[in-house]
């Protein structure tokens, strides 16, 4: 089954497995509960920081925080994309994800992310 969703909340209702594209491209692939636990694109982890919370974790001294915004504007499919669709707007990237196009990088068995960075990101996270 194919579902378009504009955020990952229903997702885990619905699917086993998921693919995350950005600008038509697949950034990320791999099992539900490991994309929510692990995200290793850094547009996936914007989305999954994008998810509203209505648990107590998600106040801070008695007031909501502010939902997680992924700064930049997408980009123009119009045009070629030359590397990675998502660096203007990565925090990661590189002169090398501005120009080649990243590869698949399997960081556990059925989850893959196409990031030059999937190293930094994954320090980052842990």
């Amino acid at each position: 089954m194919i579902m378009n969703s504009p955020g990952p909340g229903r997702l885990a209702e619905a699917a086993q497995r998921v693919i995350v594209m950005y600008a038509g491209r697949k950034v990320e692939e791999a099992p539900i509960e490991d994309l929510f636990d692990n995200p290793m694109h850094p547009y996936t982890r914007g989305l999954m920081a994008a998810i509203p919370r209505l648990d107590i974790e998600a106040e801070v001294g008695g007031r909501r925080t502010r939902l997680h915004e992924i700064p930049g504007m997408v980009p123009v499919l119009t045009k070629p994309i030359p590397g990675c669709a998502f660096a203007p707007r990565c925090a990661f990237a590189t002169d090398r994800c501005r120009t080649q196009a990243p590869p698949y990088v399997e960081s556990t068995p059925g989850h893959v992310a196409a990031c030059w960075e999937v190293d930094r990101v994954r320090e980052m996270a842990a």
